[in-house]
């Protein structure tokens, strides 16, 4: 099958926006991070850059899902079950252990020891964040695309059907994305009111789960059906727009919305702003990864090196990528700069270093092979 380039330089955008993402927050932003710096911006600037975030959540994990899922299927049935697993316990479930239990707490450890707040020594901070508060940061994506994809190879592992044929069915109609929005916005609304957003187990917040596992079907489905061989950036349009016109909406609202008692109904309950930002998510799904599929197919599907090694890179970026953002964000507070400034400092250094520094740990031949 000829290679999807555009797929490997749409990871490279993604993993550009997670980082982006984390340094927004630890310069204003709603939503947690390791790092909240003590001169954070003002102004109308946090509710800008919030209101990034916030179109970021809403498509770029279900898009990192969506491309996961796209060829894994073929993946599975080349190599069988056993082989696959190996494979994705190597590739998935090593670093996620050596993040979780090593990265994870010895950053928070670091930060903690920059902010005065611990004096206990780096492996006794360790133990205790191991035992008593583990998580896996932002790793909870490799965690959950792991149970993903061992889910999918327990439940075809009896299966005497070729999982990787090929199909032509019929492409979706547009009655077909409708309902695709309509049901997991209702279904995330439902979840939400028991399981609101902000509250996690190990890391993972399950009020976002519907699209993160309708969008790693969809991928499944897609890739066995050729669907992006199939669509066009002309059938994508009208989405896109229907999803960039979606912004303002939920800007007005979420500026008539700034009361923080008040803005915590748009994580979940039984009210209508939990409502309008459940159904709000997907619209903003579908329209931009729609569109950024064919956007980058149409016009960024050229061999490169350069976008080549980049993409090859992006996994370990977004391993190491908190120690970057981290490290930055407190050298720029040494830094004669506005908040603002010292954000752009962050996102124009950072951003080349972490793929920098990924590219140089995957330079070692014995991480090469897990990352």
């Amino acid at each position: 099958m000829k290679r999807a380039y555009y797929i490997d330089r749409l990871r490279i955008l993604l993993t550009t926006l997670v980082i982006f993402h984390h340094t927004a927050i630890a310069f204003g932003a709603l939503g947690g991070w390791y790092y909240i710096t003590s001169q954070p911006t003002t102004g109308i600037v946090p509710f800008i850059l919030s209101m990034f975030t916030a179109v970021d959540q809403a498509f770029f994990m279900s898009c990192f899902f969506f491309i996961s899922a796209l060829l894994m299927p073929a993946s599975f049935h080349r190599k069988g079950f056993g082989k696959f697993m190996k494979d994705r316990l190597v590739r998935l479930g090593i670093p996620l252990a050596v993040y979780t239990l090593l990265i994870h707490p010895t950053l928070k450890f670091a930060v903690y020891r920059y902010l005065g707040k611990t004096s206990e020594p780096w492996l006794d901070f360790v133990w205790i964040t191991d035992t008593e508060y583990p998580g896996p940061g932002p790793m909870w994506f490799v965690l959950t695309l792991l149970i993903f994809e061992t889910a999918y190879a327990l439940y075809h592992r009896s299966s005497k059907g070729n999982v990787a044929a090929k199909q032509e069915k019929r492409l979706p109609s547009a009655f077909a994305f409708i309902l695709f929005i309509a049901v997991t916005g209702l279904l995330a609304f439902d979840i939400r009111l028991i399981y609101p957003l902000g509250n996690n187990f190990f890391g993972l917040q399950f009020g976002y789960f519907v699209l993160y596992i309708a969008m790693y079907e969809l991928g499944i489905v897609a890739g066995r059906n050729n669907w992006l061989e199939r669509f066009t950036i002309r059938q994508a349009r009208p989405w896109f727009i229907a999803s960039l016109l979606a912004i303002p909406a939920f800007v007005i609202v979420a500026a008539l919305s700034k009361a923080p008692e008040v803005m915590k109904e748009f994580a979940g309950g039984m009210n209508l702003r939990a409502l309008f930002y459940a159904m709000w998510e997907p619209v903003i799904c579908v329209g931009f990864c729609f569109f950024l599929l064919m956007f980058f197919k149409k016009y960024l599907n050229g061999a490169g090196r350069f976008a080549s090694t980049l993409s090859a890179d992006s996994y370990t970026v977004y391993i190491f990528h908190p120690l970057i953002v981290v490290g930055f964000t407190i050298l720029s507070e040494q830094v004669a700069l506005p908040p603002l400034a010292r954000l752009a400092f962050v996102l124009i250094l950072g951003i080349p270093a972490c793929f920098l520094g990924a590219h140089l740990i995957r330079k070692i031949p014995e991480v090469k092979s897990l990352l």
